[in-house]
């Protein structure tokens, strides 16, 4: 039997990653601004490009909007759009110093959910 050694093996499918950058995990509360509303929104995750929201009544495909986290301010347009997420890229990559002032965001917003758990 030439085809024996492989049956009941199954191979695992390869992923490719259609991003640039890594995405950052972050699951903040963040102001999504647009000319006809604002809102807050969960931002899921952040890559230098661009970012994933969560949250109703988001903002249609090809939209302009703003995204405004503590004192950082993301100009975008919404790339994807569909149950209950929108994808944003950014108008210009976001700097470092900017992605380190997320994470610091992060870090504080999750300090301040434990303190309120307990």
């Amino acid at each position: 039997m030439a085809g024996a050694a492989g049956f009941g093996t199954r191979k695992s499918p390869v992923i490719t990653e259609r991003r640039k950058a890594r995405r950052d995990r972050v699951g903040i509360a963040v102001s999504l601004l647009s000319l006809s509303q604002s809102r807050v929104v969960v931002m899921l995750d952040v890559a230098p490009d661009g970012a994933r929201t969560g949250g109703s009544d988001l903002p249609g495909l090809g939209k302009d909007i703003l995204l405004r986290i503590a004192d950082v301010e993301l100009f975008g347009r919404v790339i994807r759009h569909g149950n209950g997420e929108a994808a944003v890229k950014f108008d210009h990559a976001i700097s470092a110093p900017e992605l380190e002032a997320l994470r610091g965001v992060v870090a504080e917003q999750t300090q301040v959910t434990m303190l309120h758990a307990r």
